[in-house]
């Protein structure tokens, strides 16, 4: 069944305030500005809080903002709407260019809640996450991305949750997806609303639980989404996670979700959607893997060392998520970079080389949900001798073809299934 977030309204600011207005407001609260170092002493930037902001809240929600003043005020005032109070909001404006510095600095004036920390120049998506955390107070850390928005409900319900356990690490929940037609811009007319691929699917033994548990690898074959959580800070600094600070967005999100998920040894679990997360279309999807070939790959070794380092590299389940995520990952990049006549990029068949020199043989066997058509390529590059065990017959990748189309029916209707067999055979 698709989700229902109903319409939710939330108080936007006028963008035609005057300038002494945003003055007579700056005035009414006091207000201090320090200079910080980085922890990795990369950078300095500066923090600008209300004076009298010394009691440290229940949550730190951290939205690194980069040129993206069509949609923060959304975004921000999602936030303002939660049902739960206690909380701080640490924007980090990494260097913006457009109206974005001029919004947080409306919402700062209007809440004493707010904190801003602005960076002199672009450092990254990755840096812009770990200066926020470094800035942060709470107890908890919760992820808002400016393109996205949250129900009022989130945090106070995903704590009420968390409080029937002791020492919680992570608490984790599903997300809704909104999809857009072409040519619609982000915070545009949705679409379609969506379940996420792991609603309904997570299902340990007992909670709190760890990755090690049967029935929670689903976690780590989907979307990174590292804001459908919170953290406890002492949990981040004490495994000493933070982001790969990579140039500009870079996919720092998926050594952060691989890490976080992989270190705890206390994740719960509430099968409750109120992140709405805005989809890239299939263009704009298309044209980032045209133009950042190596990228998935590089990240999938990143993840492939976490594992390992995490003590996970024995772990049948958990090596099985990551090889299907693998073999996610080279399809879409054949998709994105061959042409017509079946011509594909040699960057791209390098890194697939690459990615098929680090799989085990016997994990590609026995994951049903491989397309045939990519196994053969695997076996074609690592040679019958070694992949002597993978059966190339589509018996198996049917059954688990029929299974997912089976869940999509029931998590999100016929609609969206019928769509998904059309593009399936496409493919």
């Amino acid at each position: 069944m698709q989700p229902k977030i109903g319409r939710v309204f939330f108080p936007v600011f006028s963008r035609d305030w005057q300038e002494q207005d945003r003055k007579a407001l700056m005035s009414v609260a006091s207000q201090e500005e320090t200079v910080c170092e980085s922890a990795n002493n990369a950078r300095t930037f500066t923090i600008l809080r209300r004076a009298d902001a010394s009691v440290a809240p229940l949550v730190s929600v951290v939205v690194p903002v980069f040129n993206a003043s069509s949609t923060l005020e959304e975004a921000l005032c999602s936030i303002t709407n939660q049902t739960l109070e206690d909380i701080e909001i640490v924007c980090v404006n990494d260097a913006s260019n457009d109206t974005s510095p001029e919004i947080l600095q409306r919402f700062f004036a209007q809440d004493a809640r707010f904190t801003i920390v602005n960076h002199a120049e672009n450092a990254g998506y990755g840096a812009a996450m770990n200066d926020g955390i470094q800035t942060a107070r709470g107890t908890w850390i919760a992820i808002l991305e400016p393109d996205d928005f949250i129900l009022p409900a989130m945090y106070e319900r995903m704590l009420d949750f968390a409080s029937a356990f002791e020492n919680v690490d992570i608490v984790k929940t599903p997300y809704v997806r909104e999809l857009r037609a072409e040519g619609v811009a982000r915070g545009g007319k949705a679409l379609t609303t969506l379940n996420c691929s792991y609603r309904g699917r997570i299902k340990p033994a007992q909670q709190p639980f760890t990755l090690h548990d049967a029935h929670t690898d689903h976690l780590l074959r989907h979307h990174p989404s590292i804001w459908s959580a919170l953290y406890r800070r002492d949990f981040l600094a004490q495994k000493d996670i933070h982001f790969v600070e990579y140039p500009g967005a870079g996919w720092a999100d998926n050594e952060f979700f691989f890490e976080t998920l992989l270190a705890s040894e206390r994740i719960v679990y509430l099968d409750e959607p109120f992140y709405v997360y805005r989809e890239e279309t299939a263009t704009e999807a298309t044209t980032f893997l045209r133009t950042n070939k190596r990228l998935p790959f590089d990240r999938w070794h990143a993840m492939d060392e976490i594992m390992r380092k995490r003590g996970f590299g024995n772990d049948t389940n958990v090596r099985l998520a990551h090889t299907a995520k693998g073999f996610t990952y080279l399809g879409n990049q054949l998709a994105a970079n061959t042409d017509k006549e079946g011509n594909t990029d040699e960057e791209v068949l390098d890194e697939i080389g690459r990615m098929f020199d680090a799989m085990d043989p016997a994990l590609v066997a026995r994951e049903a949900s491989i397309p045939p058509h990519l196994k053969e390529m695997f076996i074609g590059y690592r040679g019958k001798e070694d992949a002597a065990d993978i059966s190339t017959s589509k018996l198996s990748y049917y059954a688990s073809l029929l299974s997912e189309l089976a869940y999509t029916l029931r998590n999100n209707g016929l609609g969206y299934t019928l769509d998904t067999i059309k593009r399936t055979l496409r493919k």
